[in-house]
Protein backbone atom coordinates (compact mmCIF):
# COMPACT_ATOMS: atom_id res chain seq x y z
CA UNK A 1 0.00 0.00 0.00
CA UNK A 2 2.74 2.38 1.21
CA UNK A 3 4.27 1.54 -2.32
CA UNK A 4 1.46 2.40 -4.44
CA UNK A 5 0.71 5.98 -2.51
CA UNK A 6 4.97 6.61 -3.18
CA UNK A 7 3.88 6.02 -7.12
CA UNK A 8 0.85 7.43 -7.25
CA UNK A 9 2.59 10.94 -5.67
CA UNK A 10 5.70 10.31 -8.28
CA UNK A 11 2.56 10.23 -11.09
CA UNK A 12 0.93 13.51 -9.40
CA UNK A 13 4.58 15.66 -9.50
CA UNK A 14 5.57 14.54 -12.57
CA UNK A 15 1.94 15.55 -13.97
CA UNK A 16 1.99 18.92 -11.96
CA UNK A 17 5.77 19.82 -13.50
CA UNK A 18 4.89 18.76 -16.76
CA UNK A 19 1.97 21.61 -16.63
CA UNK A 20 4.17 23.81 -14.97
CA UNK A 21 6.74 23.50 -18.03
CA UNK A 22 4.15 23.95 -20.77
CA UNK A 23 2.65 26.91 -18.65
CA UNK A 24 5.83 28.46 -19.14
CA UNK A 25 6.60 27.50 -22.50
CA UNK A 26 3.27 29.41 -23.54
CA UNK A 27 3.95 32.11 -21.64
CA UNK A 28 7.33 32.08 -23.45
CA UNK A 29 6.51 32.30 -26.64
CA UNK A 30 3.76 34.96 -26.57
CA UNK A 31 6.71 36.89 -25.03
CA UNK A 32 8.87 36.09 -27.90
CA UNK A 33 6.29 36.99 -30.50
CA UNK A 34 5.45 40.71 -28.90
CA UNK A 35 9.49 41.10 -29.53
CA UNK A 36 9.61 40.43 -32.71
CA UNK A 37 6.32 41.55 -33.84
CA UNK A 38 5.99 44.66 -31.56
CA UNK A 39 5.69 47.56 -33.88
CA UNK A 40 2.87 45.85 -35.88
CA UNK A 41 1.01 45.58 -32.42
CA UNK A 42 2.08 49.22 -31.20
CA UNK A 43 0.12 49.56 -35.02
CA UNK A 44 -3.28 48.09 -33.66
CA UNK A 45 -2.90 50.32 -30.32
CA UNK A 46 -2.74 53.07 -32.25
CA UNK A 47 -5.95 52.98 -34.35
CA UNK A 48 -7.78 52.30 -30.94
CA UNK A 49 -10.99 53.21 -29.76
CA UNK A 50 -11.02 54.29 -26.05
CA UNK A 51 -14.76 54.75 -25.94
CA UNK A 52 -15.33 51.49 -26.52
CA UNK A 53 -12.60 50.44 -24.72
CA UNK A 54 -13.91 51.99 -21.75
CA UNK A 55 -17.63 51.02 -22.34
CA UNK A 56 -16.34 47.62 -22.42
CA UNK A 57 -14.87 48.21 -18.62
CA UNK A 58 -17.96 49.10 -17.71
CA UNK A 59 -19.74 45.79 -18.58
CA UNK A 60 -16.52 43.85 -16.83
CA UNK A 61 -17.65 45.85 -13.78
CA UNK A 62 -21.19 45.13 -14.08
CA UNK A 63 -20.62 41.20 -14.89
CA UNK A 64 -18.89 40.92 -11.13
CA UNK A 65 -21.51 43.15 -9.66
CA UNK A 66 -23.65 40.17 -10.86
CA UNK A 67 -21.15 37.67 -9.37
CA UNK A 68 -21.08 39.11 -6.14
CA UNK A 69 -25.03 38.67 -6.14
CA UNK A 70 -24.93 35.03 -7.37
CA UNK A 71 -21.97 34.39 -4.90
CA UNK A 72 -24.23 36.02 -2.08
CA UNK A 73 -27.05 34.04 -3.20
CA UNK A 74 -24.93 30.78 -3.11
CA UNK A 75 -23.72 31.32 0.24
CA UNK A 76 -27.50 31.10 1.65
CA UNK A 77 -26.88 35.17 2.06
CA UNK A 78 -23.92 35.02 4.88
CA UNK A 79 -21.97 37.62 3.17
CA UNK A 80 -22.20 41.15 2.88
CA UNK A 81 -22.83 42.36 -0.86
CA UNK A 82 -20.25 45.06 -0.89
CA UNK A 83 -17.29 44.41 1.35
CA UNK A 84 -17.53 40.32 0.85
CA UNK A 85 -19.55 38.98 -1.91
CA UNK A 86 -18.58 41.60 -4.29
CA UNK A 87 -14.92 41.95 -3.22
CA UNK A 88 -14.49 38.27 -3.30
CA UNK A 89 -15.83 37.59 -6.72
CA UNK A 90 -13.52 40.39 -8.16
CA UNK A 91 -10.68 39.13 -6.30
CA UNK A 92 -11.58 35.73 -7.15
CA UNK A 93 -11.32 36.25 -10.64
CA UNK A 94 -8.03 38.61 -10.24
CA UNK A 95 -6.07 35.56 -8.78
CA UNK A 96 -7.81 32.85 -10.81
CA UNK A 97 -7.11 35.47 -13.76
CA UNK A 98 -3.34 36.18 -13.14
CA UNK A 99 -1.68 33.22 -11.50
CA UNK A 100 -0.46 30.35 -13.37
CA UNK A 101 -2.00 26.72 -13.45
CA UNK A 102 -5.24 27.90 -12.22
CA UNK A 103 -4.11 28.17 -8.76
CA UNK A 104 -6.25 31.12 -8.08
CA UNK A 105 -9.03 29.26 -8.14
CA UNK A 106 -8.84 28.03 -4.83
CA UNK A 107 -8.29 31.71 -3.37
CA UNK A 108 -12.70 31.81 -2.98
CA UNK A 109 -12.89 28.77 -0.88
CA UNK A 110 -10.24 30.11 1.23
CA UNK A 111 -11.59 33.97 1.21
CA UNK A 112 -14.94 32.70 2.04
CA UNK A 113 -13.02 30.85 5.37
CA UNK A 114 -11.82 33.61 6.56
CA UNK A 115 -15.15 35.09 6.53
CA UNK A 116 -15.37 32.45 9.81
CA UNK A 117 -19.06 31.86 8.49
CA UNK A 118 -18.36 29.17 5.84
CA UNK A 119 -15.89 26.38 6.13
CA UNK A 120 -13.37 25.42 3.49
CA UNK A 121 -16.03 22.51 2.30
CA UNK A 122 -18.49 24.75 1.92
CA UNK A 123 -16.69 27.06 -0.19
CA UNK A 124 -15.30 24.78 -2.08
CA UNK A 125 -18.84 24.01 -3.19
CA UNK A 126 -19.54 26.66 -4.17
CA UNK A 127 -16.82 27.25 -6.23
CA UNK A 128 -17.84 23.83 -7.92
CA UNK A 129 -21.30 25.10 -8.84
CA UNK A 130 -20.58 28.53 -9.88
CA UNK A 131 -18.08 26.10 -12.20
CA UNK A 132 -20.84 24.37 -13.93
CA UNK A 133 -22.99 26.97 -13.95
CA UNK A 134 -21.08 28.91 -15.96
CA UNK A 135 -19.90 26.07 -18.32
CA UNK A 136 -24.04 25.23 -19.14
CA UNK A 137 -24.75 28.87 -19.81
CA UNK A 138 -21.07 29.01 -21.73
CA UNK A 139 -22.68 26.23 -23.68
CA UNK A 140 -26.37 28.42 -24.39
CA UNK A 141 -24.65 31.17 -25.71
CA UNK A 142 -22.70 29.15 -27.69
CA UNK A 143 -25.61 27.41 -29.44
CA UNK A 144 -27.04 30.59 -30.17
CA UNK A 145 -23.77 32.05 -31.81
CA UNK A 146 -23.69 28.71 -33.91
CA UNK A 147 -27.38 29.34 -35.16
CA UNK A 148 -26.52 33.14 -36.38
CA UNK A 149 -23.08 31.97 -37.46
CA UNK A 150 -19.98 33.67 -37.85
CA UNK A 151 -18.14 34.78 -41.05
CA UNK A 152 -16.11 32.49 -43.43
CA UNK A 153 -16.80 29.44 -40.98
CA UNK A 154 -17.74 26.14 -43.05
CA UNK A 155 -20.74 23.98 -42.46
CA UNK A 156 -18.75 21.05 -40.45
CA UNK A 157 -17.27 23.91 -38.23
CA UNK A 158 -20.83 25.30 -37.75
CA UNK A 159 -21.98 21.33 -36.75
CA UNK A 160 -18.66 21.34 -34.37
CA UNK A 161 -19.84 24.38 -32.99
CA UNK A 162 -23.30 23.66 -32.39
CA UNK A 163 -22.27 20.43 -30.91
CA UNK A 164 -20.07 21.73 -28.33
CA UNK A 165 -22.40 24.17 -27.37
CA UNK A 166 -24.73 21.19 -26.89
CA UNK A 167 -22.20 19.37 -24.65
CA UNK A 168 -21.77 22.41 -22.67
CA UNK A 169 -25.34 23.05 -22.05
CA UNK A 170 -25.75 19.39 -20.82
CA UNK A 171 -22.80 19.94 -18.90
CA UNK A 172 -24.56 20.84 -15.48
CA UNK A 173 -27.21 18.07 -15.80
CA UNK A 174 -24.86 15.34 -17.19
CA UNK A 175 -22.47 15.77 -14.11
CA UNK A 176 -25.77 15.30 -11.68
CA UNK A 177 -26.09 12.01 -13.33
CA UNK A 178 -22.75 10.79 -13.12
CA UNK A 179 -23.81 9.89 -9.11
CA UNK A 180 -21.03 8.05 -7.73
CA UNK A 181 -18.65 9.01 -10.62
CA UNK A 182 -19.07 12.57 -9.74
CA UNK A 183 -18.43 12.22 -5.96
CA UNK A 184 -15.52 10.15 -6.63
CA UNK A 185 -13.94 12.80 -9.09
CA UNK A 186 -15.07 15.50 -6.86
CA UNK A 187 -12.96 13.81 -3.57
CA UNK A 188 -10.69 12.76 -5.92
CA UNK A 189 -9.62 16.42 -6.42
CA UNK A 190 -10.93 18.66 -3.53
CA UNK A 191 -10.43 16.01 -1.05
CA UNK A 192 -13.62 16.52 0.39
CA UNK A 193 -17.21 13.85 -0.08
CA UNK A 194 -20.04 15.72 -1.97
CA UNK A 195 -23.43 14.49 -2.69
CA UNK A 196 -23.79 15.48 -6.38
CA UNK A 197 -27.34 15.91 -6.87
CA UNK A 198 -27.62 18.42 -3.85
CA UNK A 199 -24.74 20.41 -4.63
CA UNK A 200 -25.41 21.43 -7.98
CA UNK A 201 -29.95 21.97 -6.93
CA UNK A 202 -30.25 25.62 -8.09
CA UNK A 203 -33.40 27.59 -8.53
CA UNK A 204 -34.55 30.54 -11.60
CA UNK A 205 -33.36 33.16 -9.43
CA UNK A 206 -29.32 31.05 -9.56
CA UNK A 207 -30.37 30.86 -13.50
CA UNK A 208 -31.03 34.61 -14.36
CA UNK A 209 -28.26 35.89 -12.10
CA UNK A 210 -25.55 33.68 -14.27
CA UNK A 211 -27.28 34.20 -17.41
CA UNK A 212 -27.00 38.18 -16.53
CA UNK A 213 -23.17 37.34 -15.60
CA UNK A 214 -22.63 36.03 -19.01
CA UNK A 215 -24.78 38.77 -21.08
CA UNK A 216 -22.31 40.99 -19.24
CA UNK A 217 -19.02 38.98 -20.11
CA UNK A 218 -19.67 38.71 -23.83
CA UNK A 219 -21.13 42.63 -23.83
CA UNK A 220 -17.40 43.19 -22.57
CA UNK A 221 -16.16 41.13 -25.15
CA UNK A 222 -17.58 42.78 -27.88
CA UNK A 223 -17.07 46.05 -27.19
CA UNK A 224 -13.45 45.34 -26.86
CA UNK A 225 -13.40 43.54 -30.09
CA UNK A 226 -14.76 47.09 -31.39
CA UNK A 227 -12.23 48.88 -29.86
CA UNK A 228 -9.57 46.99 -31.87
CA UNK A 229 -11.30 47.88 -35.16
CA UNK A 230 -12.92 44.65 -35.88
CA UNK A 231 -16.52 45.27 -37.08
CA UNK A 232 -17.89 41.71 -35.82
CA UNK A 233 -22.14 40.74 -34.92
CA UNK A 234 -22.34 39.78 -31.67
CA UNK A 235 -23.09 36.16 -32.86
CA UNK A 236 -18.96 36.47 -34.06
CA UNK A 237 -17.92 37.73 -30.56
CA UNK A 238 -20.12 34.63 -28.96
CA UNK A 239 -17.94 32.14 -31.84
CA UNK A 240 -14.69 33.96 -30.63
CA UNK A 241 -15.32 33.71 -26.67
CA UNK A 242 -16.52 30.16 -27.19
CA UNK A 243 -13.21 28.90 -28.25
CA UNK A 244 -11.33 31.33 -26.01
CA UNK A 245 -13.19 31.49 -22.74
CA UNK A 246 -13.18 27.83 -21.90
CA UNK A 247 -9.52 27.89 -22.40
CA UNK A 248 -9.08 29.82 -19.23
CA UNK A 249 -11.02 26.62 -17.35
CA UNK A 250 -7.84 24.39 -18.93
CA UNK A 251 -4.86 23.56 -16.15
CA UNK A 252 -2.34 24.58 -18.64
CA UNK A 253 -2.00 28.13 -18.15
CA UNK A 254 0.50 30.98 -18.40
CA UNK A 255 0.75 34.05 -16.13
CA UNK A 256 -2.27 36.22 -16.78
CA UNK A 257 -3.52 33.41 -19.23
CA UNK A 258 -1.18 34.22 -21.73
CA UNK A 259 -1.61 30.99 -24.08
CA UNK A 260 -4.61 30.31 -23.78
CA UNK A 261 -6.15 34.17 -24.69
CA UNK A 262 -3.63 34.61 -27.38
CA UNK A 263 -4.75 30.23 -28.31
CA UNK A 264 -8.12 31.05 -28.80
CA UNK A 265 -8.42 34.16 -30.56
CA UNK A 266 -6.03 32.76 -33.54
CA UNK A 267 -7.68 29.52 -33.60
CA UNK A 268 -11.04 31.58 -34.14
CA UNK A 269 -10.06 34.58 -36.57
CA UNK A 270 -8.39 31.82 -38.23
CA UNK A 271 -11.10 29.98 -39.00
CA UNK A 272 -12.69 33.34 -40.15
CA UNK A 273 -10.81 34.32 -42.51
CA UNK A 274 -7.53 35.96 -40.88
CA UNK A 275 -4.24 35.22 -41.47
CA UNK A 276 -1.82 33.19 -38.78
CA UNK A 277 0.13 36.61 -38.04
CA UNK A 278 -2.60 39.46 -38.06
CA UNK A 279 -4.79 36.81 -35.87
CA UNK A 280 -2.01 36.52 -33.45
CA UNK A 281 -1.23 40.72 -33.68
CA UNK A 282 -5.31 40.87 -32.71
CA UNK A 283 -5.31 38.47 -29.72
CA UNK A 284 -2.20 40.28 -28.07
CA UNK A 285 -3.60 43.28 -28.65
CA UNK A 286 -7.01 42.31 -26.80
CA UNK A 287 -4.94 40.47 -24.43
CA UNK A 288 -3.37 44.12 -23.11
CA UNK A 289 -6.97 45.41 -23.00
CA UNK A 290 -8.10 42.67 -21.16
CA UNK A 291 -4.96 42.34 -18.76
CA UNK A 292 -5.64 46.12 -18.03
CA UNK A 293 -9.43 45.54 -16.69
CA UNK A 294 -8.27 42.63 -14.69
CA UNK A 295 -5.85 44.85 -12.72
CA UNK A 296 -7.70 48.17 -12.77
CA UNK A 297 -10.82 46.22 -10.73
CA UNK A 298 -8.66 44.00 -9.10
CA UNK A 299 -6.73 46.88 -7.48
CA UNK A 300 -9.30 48.48 -6.88
CA UNK A 301 -10.67 45.80 -5.00
CA UNK A 302 -7.61 45.61 -2.97
CA UNK A 303 -7.43 48.96 -2.10
CA UNK A 304 -11.00 49.03 -0.67
CA UNK A 305 -11.11 45.43 0.98
CA UNK A 306 -8.25 45.82 2.70
CA UNK A 307 -9.04 43.94 5.86
CA UNK A 308 -10.29 41.37 3.46
CA UNK A 309 -6.87 41.00 1.31
CA UNK A 310 -5.26 40.54 4.75
CA UNK A 311 -7.75 37.79 5.81
CA UNK A 312 -6.88 36.03 2.41
CA UNK A 313 -3.19 35.93 3.08
CA UNK A 314 -2.63 35.47 6.93
CA UNK A 315 -5.92 33.95 8.02
CA UNK A 316 -6.41 31.45 6.09
CA UNK A 317 -2.85 30.34 6.30
CA UNK A 318 -3.30 29.08 10.24
CA UNK A 319 -5.55 26.04 9.40
CA UNK A 320 -7.11 24.96 6.20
Amino acid sequence: MEGLITQNYKRVYVYKNFLRILSVFLSFMVVVFIFYNWKDILAVYDTIEIHWVVLGFGCYVVNYIFRGVRLKLLTGSKLRFFSQAFHFSILHGFFSYLLPLRAGDISLPILLKATGKIDLKEGVGVLVKLRVMDFTMIGIFTIFGAYFGARMISSTVRGLWLLSGVVLTFFWFGFQKIGKFGNYLLKNKFKYEFDISGLLKTNLTEFFVTALIWISVYASQYCMVRSLGLDFKLSEVIFLSSIQLPLQMLPVQGVANSGNHEGGWVAALVLMGFGTKQALQFAIASHGVLVIYVALLGLLAMITGNRKVVSFFEKPMIKI
